[in-house]
Parts: structure tokens; sequence; C-alpha cells
């Protein structure tokens, strides 16, 4: 499903009401049925105060009113503005309403804010029809102080499209804004929805269908999309009868320094738990006991290091000519590699040299950043694994912009380098170099914790070994930890899980994917759909 900014939705209802022929009208009908379904089937109480500003958006919350109140709830209406100032479809659902028995109170001064006070107090439910996903700038004076109301009246709160006050367009709260118990968007999810803090102002999130052509969509705006369920079934390959270890990919992790044996161990057993047929680590020598100590099925190449506890620019040719001799399908570098000079140097050189698929991560990563044109020269596929403040390193930009826009900035960056680049945060994008983009939405704060990059690492590392395109890697491997993470939130607490609890879930997370496949499950309504319904799982 499409992720969209405001001026892509206005796009898109343009072409569906001038091109396809669906009168506006329509498309608000449909709307505001979805608002009054969402309050029908989820939200308790019986008397709902509808609040409308004066465009689109109050007309949506007219025509809710009208819907709520042939479902027999107690209807009260707030209109901000006067109603000669209403104009199209809102002046319609204005003059519908104004014909039945619902109580329309004009209230459009700072003066008669105790009115709506009032009537805040004798409803239990309030709808939130002031600004649609249009307003761009913060609120102020009589329409903030509105806000305020809204905010301190301690009733369920519904928003109609997304809580006035933010801007669709971003994840930040650009002023003030209503506190939403539950928003109803139309047809698609909006930036705000899904991006921190804005998204959690936004309460439990449902798309209705408007009846927006399904094609339209796929005309118009950027390719930017939510990762769901759907988007990574079937990725993994089949498993045939005659079908051995090699079948599906032998991955070689490149990692490790004094202090940070614990990284590259985790990447190369995620790399197994994932499904690929063989792992090995290529680690310094002088700590190659500490690998044959902790591991089991992953298998180890030692590299002569001099004693130094880390790799250098000395170590190339030899970790270059195990590679190219092993029978690998992918490469996976960077996890506790450290950060010494020599060893960046190292890093360099062998992601110039290296003719295997590869997958970069930590401290691979900053070893490029003082040259990220070198993932230009490469032919082979990459995937590469920043955080944001990696990001920020590789980039030269600053966090707070590219946590502004990551979707964006993610995107640049793949299409500029030739690379699928998987921004690591609360919410993770995956871009492709052809200009793909998707969000992912599952997952918890529970796996803000030390090594859970390193697992994602493995896990996307073994699909690339499997032969699986990287972008389908890229996406199935986010999708994959993510659910494994909340597996183990559900069962041990977000507070009380670690990196090594993910590994555990993964063969269950993989399980749950494979139940969707055979069973996808559907939506209790065809027309309104909550967001984590979407996802799939």
């Amino acid at each position: 499903m499409k992720l969209l900014k405001a001026q892509e939705m206005a796009q898109i209802d343009k072409e569906t009401i001038e091109t396809i022929g669906i009168p506006g009208i329509v498309l608000m009908e449909n709307a505001s049925r979805g608002v009054a379904e969402v309050i029908y089937r989820y939200v308790k109480g019986s008397s709902v105060l509808v609040v409308c500003g004066k465009g689109n958006n109050g007309g949506d919350g007219l025509a809710a009113a009208r819907h709520l109140y042939n479902l027999g709830y107690e209807v009260e209406v707030v209109l901000t503005a006067q109603p000669e100032s209403l104009k199209g479809d809102a002046k319609k659902n204005y003059e519908i309403i104004s014909k039945l028995p619902v109580p329309v109170h004009v209230i459009d001064s700072e003066e008669r804010l105790i009115e709506l006070y009032e009537l805040l107090k004798e409803s239990e439910i309030v709808v939130d029809a002031l600004f649609g996903t249009g307003l761009s700038k913060p609120l102020e004076g009589f329409y903030a102080d509105v806000v305020d109301l809204i905010n301190r009246s301690n009733r369920t709160v519904v928003s109609v499209d997304i809580p006035s006050g933010l801007s669709a367009d971003t994840g930040k709260e650009i002023g003030k804004h209503v506190v939403a118990d539950f928003t109803v968007t139309f047809a698609f999810p909006k930036i705000a929805h899904v991006f921190p803090p804005a998204c959690e102002n936004c309460g439990r999130i449902f798309v209705t269908d408007i009846s927006i052509p399904e094609d339209v969509p796929f005309l118009i705006g950027p390719e930017r999309y939510l990762l769901t369920a759907d988007e990574v079934l079937f990725t993994l390959p089949p498993r045939e009868i005659m079908d051995h270890k090699y079948t599906f990919g032998h991955v070689a992790v490149i990692g490790g320094s004094t202090g940070k044996t614990g990284a590259p161990c985790m990447a190369a057993e995620a790399v197994l738990r994932t499904g690929a047929g063989l792992s090995t680590v290529i680690v310094p020598e002088s700590l190659n006991q500490i690998f044959e100590t902790k591991l089991t099925e992953v298998m180890s190449i030692p590299i002569k290091d001099e004693g130094r506890g880390y790799f250098g620019i000395e170590e190339l040719d030899a970790v270059l000519k195990t590679v190219e001799n092993g029978k690998f399908s992918t490469v996976v570098v960077g996890m506790g590699l450290g950060n010494h000079p020599d060893t960046y140097e190292f890093v360099r050189e062998f992601v110039k040299s290296c003719n295997l698929p590869m997958v970069i991560d930590a401290d691979g990563i900053n070893a490029l950043a003082e040259s990220p044109e070198i993932l230009k020269t490469k032919e082979t596929p990459v995937i590469i694994t920043p955080h944001v403040g990696e990001f920020a390193r590789l980039t030269g930009k600053d966090k707070e912009e590219i946590l502004s826009a990551p979707y964006d900035l993610a995107a640049e960056f793949a299409q500029h380098f030739g690379v699928t680049v998987v921004l690591k945060s609360g919410r993770t994008v995956v871009a492709t170099k052809e200009g793909k983009v998707h969000v992912n939405v599952i997952g918890n704060p529970g796996m803000a914790t030390a090594g859970t990059g390193d697992i994602l690492a493995g896990v996307v590392g073994a699909l690339l070994g499997m032969r699986i395109e990287e972008g389908d890697a890229a996406r199935f491997g986010v999708f994959l930890h993510s659910l494994a993470g909340d597996i183990v939130a559900r069962e041990l607490t977000q507070e009380g899980m670690k990196a090594c609890d993910l590994l555990e879930k993964l063969p269950s997370a993989i399980k749950k994917i494979k139940e969707i496949e055979k069973n996808p499950s559907k939506s209790n309504s065809p027309f309104v759909t909550e967001l984590r319904e979407i996802v799939g799982v």
C-alpha cells in the first residue's frame, strides 16, 4: 500500500474526479461513512460532538454527523466558520445536515469558546474535523484554543484523516495539534500516520476505501510504500528433496576485534537461523579461540594478524584469497571490526576488490564514510544497513535532517550509488537503486539493544546468499527481523529482551510468514481496515 504526502493524495483525488469521473462528493460520502463505521464498531459512547472546519475536512465531518445520526447517536455539530464561507461539497453537506434535527452551533471566535467547552462536557465522543492533510503551518489563535479544549476535554477523540494541527508530510510536530484516540484516514496512510513523533498522536489508525480505482495511485506519485506481509510472501526459495547445504548459500561473515567478538558471532548465527546452508566467520587469528568456543554450527577461518586483534591492510590479501577460494555465495562485512584507521583502509580495499554480493554493516559503513564513491564501482549487489548515526557519517548530513525525511534521503542515496539501503531506526526504511521505498512499521522499542543490528545484517546476508534479488532480500530481512522482535516482546517483554532472543525466534517468524502464505488473512471489513491489519501480522 502506498504511503503518501498531502500533495500526492491531492493529485490522486484530482485524477479520480476529473479523469475517472467519480464526483468529489461521492469520495466525501465514502470517507464519512468510514468515520462513522469506525465509531460504530470500535468507540464506546452514544453522544457525539463533531467539530468542523470550513474546508473539505469539515465537509467530511458534516457528512459523518449525518451517518452517525442515522445510526442512532445523539449528534451535535460545531462549525468553526460562518456557514456562508463554506464551498463545494462541504457546503452541500452543511445544507443536508441543516435539514435534519441535528443541532449545528456556529462557534467562530474566542468569545464563544465557552459554548464549545460546555458542549464538550456533554459529549462522550469528539470527532475532530477541523483541518485535514493539507495543513502545513502551525495553528494559532482561535484554532489553537479549539485544539486545546478538545485535548483537555478527556473525551474519546476520533480525528478525520489526520489529527488537526499535524502536517501530513512529516513525522515532526509542527505546532499545537489534536491528540487522537482514533484516526480514520482515506485511501492511503500518510507520512504523519507512520513516522514518530506525529504518529504517536494518531491513536489507532484506520484506512477507509473511498472508491479510488486501483490503477490511479500507481500512475501518480513516487514509489513509496508500507512494508506489508504481501510484499514479502513467497520470497524464501522452496526446498526440494535433492537440495543440499550449498543450495541455500554459504555466507562469509567478516568481522571481530578485541572486545567485539560477539557481533560477528550473532550475525553468523542469524545466517543459519534464516535458512542458509553454511555460515563461516573470517576472523583475526589471535581471536580465533574465542570464536571456536562460542560457535558450534558456524565454522571459522582464522587469518594471521600478528597478535593485533583486528584486521588491517596487511591482512587484505589473505582475506581476499580466502573469500575467492571458498565456496561462498555472499559476504557480510563490518560487525565488530573496530575503528582503527588501518581497519578502515582494509574495509575500503576489500569492498573495492571483492566481487561477491555483499552486505555492509556497522564499522564497515563507517569505514566508507570518507569515500562512499567506492560503492559506485560495484557491479555485484550491495546492501548497506546503517543506523541513523552511521548514515549521517556516510552522507555528511545532520541526524535531524535525516530523521525529518529518511524515506527521501535513503532513496536519493540508493539511486545515486546504485545500492540497496536499509536505514535503521524506529521506522526502518528500505530503498532500492530503482527508486522504490518501503517503510517498516512493525518491530518495537525493545529491539533498541546492542546486537539487533548485527542479527539483521546476518538475516539479510543469508537471504542474499540464497540468491534472492537484493531488494527482496532487504525487504524480507527487515520484516522477518522485526516480526521476530515482536514475538520476543510478547513473550519476554520489551524491557527483558536481548539480541540473542531474536535468534531463537527467527524460526517462529518464518513459520508465521509461511502460515500467512497458506492462509492469507482478510480484514474484518473490506471498507475500513486497521493499519496493523494492512501490514498483515
